[in-house]
């Protein structure tokens, strides 16, 4: 197979599925097809941290920057997401405010993703468990703090960090990732509410997301760190602004 993606490019189809997959939350709450082509963003956010991992010259700034993104771009969703401005923004005729289902954005994720990453390839000289272990409680921690994707998301991180862009790996730990998601959830499920059921399932079609790392050259191409960083915010923004224009 041709490998006729760098980096950049690849970078664009993740945002434009994030694009399309929170204008159907905020937009087409009940149209699945946004958020089945939504899947495919955090897969390739996730290789992308990876790689930057590999290639950084500073894992400690780049750690810093996730975690100051995770910081400053929590604040529209702080704002529109409170209560309290909830209440103004109705008062001020909004008939709905957009919501969401997270209590920290995608950055906090992927910032516990790469210090995941950094403790496993500090720890797996001394001993596998001890980077495991390690993985496991930063993955805890995403869960409980309610980081988008959770533990789940450390997960993935780590999955594509160890498969080093082998996709057979990709595919194997893919399945494995899954397999015990799956699991936690039909028994958590089941244990509150008597029945096995996968509420996420609908994160299987985030294997589409290999198909395009199948076709990475292993080239950055265009320098546009800042706009990808910048992109989550602003769009964010812009999509609650027009929601609350169209609803008043």
């Amino acid at each position: 197979m041709k490998k006729v993606l760098n980096g950049f490019q690849i970078k664009l189809i993740a945002i434009i599925s994030m694009v399309i997959d929170h204008t159907g939350i905020v937009f087409f709450p009940g149209v699945i097809a946004f958020r089945i082509i939504g899947r495919i963003a955090f897969p390739l956010f996730a290789f992308f941290i990876t790689e930057g991992f590999r290639h950084t010259r500073s894992v400690k700034k780049y750690m810093f920057r996730l975690f100051l993104c995770a910081v400053l771009f929590q604040i529209p969703d702080w704002i529109f997401g409170s209560e309290e401005m909830r209440r103004i923004f109705i008062s001020w005729g909004w008939e709905s405010v957009p919501s969401i289902d997270y209590e920290l954005n995608i950055f906090a994720t992927l910032f516990l993703g790469i210090a995941a990453i950094s403790l496993y390839d500090k720890l797996k000289e001394k001993h596998i468990a001890y980077s495991w272990l390690a993985v496991a409680v930063i993955a805890t921690v995403a869960q409980v703090i309610g980081a988008d994707y959770g533990a789940y998301g450390v997960f993935y991180i780590i999955v594509f960090y160890i498969a080093e862009k082998d996709i057979r790996k990709m595919l194997i730990g893919w399945t494995i990732l899954h397999a015990l998601y799956a699991a936690y959830e039909a028994a958590s499920s089941y244990a509150v509410y008597g029945v096995f059921a996968f509420p996420h399932s609908i994160q299987l079609y985030s294997l589409l997301s290999i198909g395009i790392i199948a076709l990475y050259n292993g080239e950055r191409g265009r320098k546009m760190k800042y706009f990808f960083y910048l992109f989550y915010p602003l769009h964010m923004i812009v999509l609650y602004v027009i929601d609350a224009l169209i609803s008043k």
